[in-house]
Order: C-alpha cells, then structure tokens, then sequence
C-alpha cells in the first residue's frame, strides 16, 4: 500500500487524517475537498450544536441535493402522493426539494431512515466556522453516487406506505450538491439530532 501526503489544494498545508475518508478538511483555510479520482474543492456546511447538547458528540454528512421533481403521472389508490405533495414547494405536479442523503458507509435500512427522516423534515440549524475538534465520521459516497441515490429516495418516500403507491412517473433533476455535516449525540439508544 502507497501512503500519500495529503495537501490542500487552496493553501498547500499538509491535511493528517486517521481514517479513509473522501473528504478532507483544511484547518487551516477551512476548506473542504474531495478525491474521487481527482482533487475536487467542493462547498460544505457545518451546522452548529444545540448548546444544550450533550458532550458525546459527532457529526454525520450528508449531501444536500437542491432538486427539482416533476411528477408526470401517478396512480396512487385512497389519495394522492402522500409525503412528495407535502413536500415540494411549487405546483401541484411538481416543485423544489432538499434530498438528504446519507453520506457515511451505512447499512440500507440504517440509509434509509436517515435519508427519509431527514428529507422529510428538513433540518433547521445555524452554521458553524469549524468542527471545533468534534469527530466526524468519514465521507464514503460520493457526489455523483449521492445524484444517483436521490431517485431511490423518492421512490422509498411513497412506497414507505403499503398498498397505496400504484404507479408513479416523474424526473428528478439535481441542480446542487452540498456536503453537510449535522450534529448528533451518541446515547444509549443510537444518535439523536444535535441541532
């Protein structure tokens, strides 16, 4: 196994990191970049803690995808789209959305709580300068993995409630793609938000 020296891409200062990860932070510059078969800056937020959270503290990535869905056609038995309708904001065949979209190396069922609880309801938080020495796990999809997850997402939301999505026709189009990082505390029972 080659070792590399990680550099910054903006300031050139040497970037440490125990863990493989995609995504690498300069303490330095505050900049975020990628390598995914090249060196990419990319644009990120990091949201600030509650300052009422608890010490156990981590913070999870996301990539935070501004889309626009279209629904062309849909037979949905009992009503209409369910989560999608209350969702989107524009017409009622389609609109803008924010898909959360796990970005650590996670089981399905574990991808798919977190993709929907967070879509759903599209966290609020302030934005933070730096991670202020509070872990945070690794980065294992990428930006273009993350695009193409965004269709699984969708469809996961409606089909989540059994029996009533029939049919369901649409195009999703990302515009944005942003590494968020959200704070959660660590408890006995898994992670809660931390915003």
């Amino acid at each position: 196994m080659r070792v590399l020296q990680i550099k910054c891409p903006r300031c050139q200062q040497p970037i440490y990191s125990k863990t493989k990860d995609l995504a690498f932070y300069c303490p330095h510059c505050r900049t975020m970049h990628v390598r995914d078969g090249g060196v990419h800056i990319i644009d990120f937020d990091i949201a600030e803690f509650n300052v009422n959270a608890p010490q156990d503290r981590v913070y999870m990535p996301f990539w935070r995808l501004f889309s626009t869905v279209r629904i062309d056609q849909s037979q949905v038995a009992g009503g209409t789209l369910f989560k999608l309708g209350r969702l989107l904001k524009g017409t009622a065949n389609g609109g803008n959305l924010f898909i959360y979209v796990p970005a650590w190396h996670t089981e399905v069922q574990e991808f798919k709580r977190w993709a929907m609880d967070m879509t759903e309801s599209q966290p609020m938080y302030s934005l933070g300068t730096d991670f202020a020495n509070v872990e945070r796990l690794p980065t294992a999809v990428t930006r273009e993995e993350a695009m193409r997850m965004a269709d699984f997402v969708i469809v996961t939301m409606e089909a989540e409630r059994p029996g009533t999505l029939q049919y369901l026709r649409y195009s999703l189009q990302v515009h944005d793609a942003r590494l968020v990082y959200l704070p959660f505390v660590r408890g006995p029972g898994g992670v809660t938000p931390g915003f």
